[in-house]
């Protein structure tokens, strides 16, 4: 059994958590401000950007009695996180299929009654028959890039901690 959901691959070098290295993280995804806000003649506020350069930042923490192996990891280093923190999207009456923004690493389908419904693990697929309209959850896994971490370590309180910074590529 795994200790976290969480799974950090450096590419090219493995998983780095040892064990007793990862148990109560927490992870926080913020879009990385792109594009700007800005006012038309007529006072409308409009979005100027595009699109596709929709990322995300992440912030992983955790402490916990061991420490990862970060040795050898250093920024600019490629990192596919399998994440912890989902998203959910909307899907409307009438809708048959389900386009996912990211990759998904586990779907939960559920209908405006919560009733839970089967979904393949997939970025697109058809709804059920049946299904009429609700919400999908999953946990995206992400290609992404270092841009720092901390390490550190209370010896009396016999615990270690360590914060990674990490940018969607």
């Amino acid at each position: 059994m795994s200790e976290t959901e969480l799974t950090l691959e450096i590419v090219g070098k493995g998983n780095f958590f040892a064990p007793y290295s990862a148990r109560e993280c927490i992870q926080t995804l913020t879009p990385i401000p792109q594009g700007s806000l800005r006012r038309t003649l007529n006072g409308r506020l409009v979005w100027v950007g595009q699109s596709t350069h929709r990322k995300f930042k992440s912030t992983i923490a955790c402490k916990d009695k061991a420490p990862p192996a970060f040795d050898g990891l250093w920024r600019g280093d490629k990192v596919n996180v399998t994440c912890l923190q989902t998203l959910t999207q909307s899907i409307p009456q009438g809708a048959q299929e389900v386009t996912l923004e990211r990759e998904p690493t586990c779907i939960h389908l559920y209908d405006h009654k919560k009733n839970i419904w089967p979904a393949p693990i997939e970025k697109h697929f058809s709804l059920p028959t049946g299904f009429s309209w609700g919400f999908v959850t999953y946990a995206p896994r992400l290609s992404m890039m270092v841009e720092n971490y901390t390490l550190e370590v209370d010896e009396w309180g016999l615990t270690v901690g360590w914060t990674l910074e990490l940018v969607e590529v």
